[in-house]
């Protein structure tokens, strides 16, 4: 539990550090409507490693019963690693795709607190974390050398 703690934290901290120097380029201070992009972005992020987190506890146990409890925590950090590049990699494609989606200057629209273009991000981001990741957890749970039992 304390490594999920540690991970955890770290992980929305440097969420946090990585993304608002980006929402401070659209408007500083932040208006209200950034604001809620911003929060809604890291609740991604967290969706994204909440989905992670289930496979990496798993992956800590398995190790840590057959006493490689340092190989468990390093493939939670592999997962938390995996987790972060793939919501930002995200983040930076929601914009991508509301940009297509709408005629609007996403920019000057969000310095101008317009709450559609926050929420429609917000949303956009979100979903796509929730639907994608999981499949990509399902693939890294692949990475894991579990033992193979016999039928």
């Amino acid at each position: 539990m304390l490594v999920a703690v540690l991970v955890t934290v770290l992980y929305l901290v440097a969420s946090m550090k990585i993304v608002l120097p980006l929402f401070r380029t659209i408007s500083n201070p932040l208006s209200n409507a950034t604001g809620v992009l911003f929060y809604g972005t890291i609740l991604g992020f967290g969706i994204t490693l909440n989905n992670f987190s289930e496979v990496a506890t798993g992956a800590l146990h398995f190790f840590a019963s057959s006493n490689q409890t340092m190989k468990g925590i390093l493939y939670w950090l592999l997962f938390a690693t995996i987790a972060f590049v793939f919501s930002y990699v995200v983040f930076r494609l929601s914009f991508l795709l509301v940009g297509i989606a709408t005629s609007e200057n996403e920019k000057a629209e969000l310095a101008k607190n317009n709450y559609t273009i926050a929420g429609l991000h917000v949303v956009v981001f979100n979903i796509t974390c929730l639907v994608v990741s999981q499949a990509l957890v399902d693939y890294a749970n692949t990475l894991i050398n579990y033992p193979q039992f016999p039928n």
